[in-house]
């Protein structure tokens, strides 16, 4: 069974407003990632994605090459601010100063949810990348706040975390905020 085909199979008859962490190995991370991210823009959601991975052109790019549309992507890059003076400009792309900058990413996301019209989701590219540049008490409280505030606002919510790499008491903290764990 391919990942899309797991995944589709997991996220199934989940309640409206949802929230879900996917857990895989490093090596399938960015494809589950992104088959995730297909799956969820092939129907009615647009998708704001925090990338802590990958700079947005090369998430973009990917997408696309995938079978993403563009316009259901809302990218909110903490990745390439940092580290270029003058970061690609996109109309459906924010960069921010980083992973560390919680609260700014945070209100970032906040804008995003009112920005976009009808159904979203959330989706945090990598739980583990995040977590090398937070604390993880900090992460854990930024974590909790974010699913609170999408969950209240009927926004459905996907997570990649990377199995064995990711703090053991912020996963725990994690996974009971979610409907559902899934490993691929």
């Amino acid at each position: 069974m391919s990942y899309a085909e797991t995944l589709e199979k997991e996220l199934q008859d989940l309640p409206e407003g949802w929230i879900a962490l996917i857990e895989t190995d490093a090596e399938k991370s960015t494809d589950v990632g992104v088959a995730a991210i297909k799956i969820m823009t092939s129907g009615s959601y647009t998708g704001i994605v925090i990338s802590a991975s990958r700079p947005c052109r090369n998430l973009l790019d990917m997408y696309e090459k995938k079978g993403v549309a563009r316009s259901k992507v809302f990218l909110l890059d903490t990745v390439c601010k940092g580290m270029m003076a003058n970061p690609p400009e996109a109309d459906n792309v924010v960069h921010v100063e980083g992973s560390t900058a919680l609260t700014e990413i945070s209100l970032a996301t906040s804008e995003a949810i009112k920005m976009i019209e009808g159904k979203k989701f959330l989706f945090i590219d990598s739980i583990t990348t995040m977590l090398v540049h937070n604390k993880p008490e900090i992460f854990a409280r930024f974590i909790h706040s974010t699913l609170t505030k999408i969950r209240i606002s009927g926004i459905s919510g996907i997570m990649i975390s990377i199995e064995e790499e990711t703090d053991k008491t912020v996963r725990s903290e994690i996974a009971q905020l979610c409907d559902k764990v899934i490993r691929v």
